[in-house]
C-alpha cells in the first residue's frame, strides 16, 4: 500500500477486482462527516423545491430546487441533485448541482460529482472523474489587515 492510500478505505469488493471504491478516494475524516456528523435535510426519495437554512452541517441525498444555506458544511450526496444556490462555508458535492455555489471557503467535489454553474470559493478541490462545466473563482483568504484608528 502506498503511503497516498494507505489511510483510505476499500470497499472489498472492489478491492477483489483490483479496483478502488468512490469512498476510497476520501480520507475517513471526510466520509465521516458526509454520514454520521449532517443532519439529513433531503431523504433519498424526496423532491422538495423552496429554501432551506440550517445552522448545522447539512446532507441532501433527494432532489432539491431552490437556495440552500448553512452556517457550517453542506453535502450533496452522491445520488442527489440540486438546481439552485448554495451558500455555506464548507461544500462537498458528490452527486449533481446545477447552480451557484457562494460564500465557500472550502468546496469539495468527488469522483462522481457534475457540476454545472459558477463556484465561488477561497479552496477548490476536484477529484478524478469529476465533472465541471462552468465558471470557477477560487480566491484564496487573505488576512485582514488591521483597522487604523487615527
Amino acid at each position: 500500500m502506498t503511503p497516498d492510500t494507505e489511510n483510505r478505505r476499500l470497499d472489498p469488493s472492489a478491492a477483489r477486482q483490483g479496483e478502488v471504491s468512490d469512498e476510497a478516494r476520501f480520507s475517513d475524516d471526510t466520509m465521516l462527516m458526509t454520514s454520521s456528523r449532517t443532519r439529513l435535510a433531503v431523504g433519498p426519495d424526496v423532491t422538495v423545491s423552496g429554501r432551506l437554512a440550517f445552522s448545522e452541517p447539512v446532507r441532501i441525498e433527494g432532489r432539491f430546487r431552490g437556495e440552500v444555506s448553512s452556517v457550517h458544511l453542506v453535502v450533496v450526496d452522491s445520488k442527489a441533485s440540486v438546481e439552485g444556490l448554495i451558500t455555506a462555508p464548507r461544500l462537498i458535492v458528490l452527486g449533481e448541482l446545477r447552480g451557484n455555489v457562494s460564500g465557500a471557503r472550502q468546496v469539495l467535489l468527488g469522483p462522481l460529482a457534475r457540476v454545472t454553474g459558477r463556484i465561488a470559493a477561497a479552496s477548490l478541490q476536484v477529484c478524478e472523474g469529476a465533472q465541471v462545466n462552468g465558471d470557477l473563482e477560487i480566491m484564496p483568504e487573505t488576512p485582514q489587515a488591521p483597522e487604523r484608528r487615527d
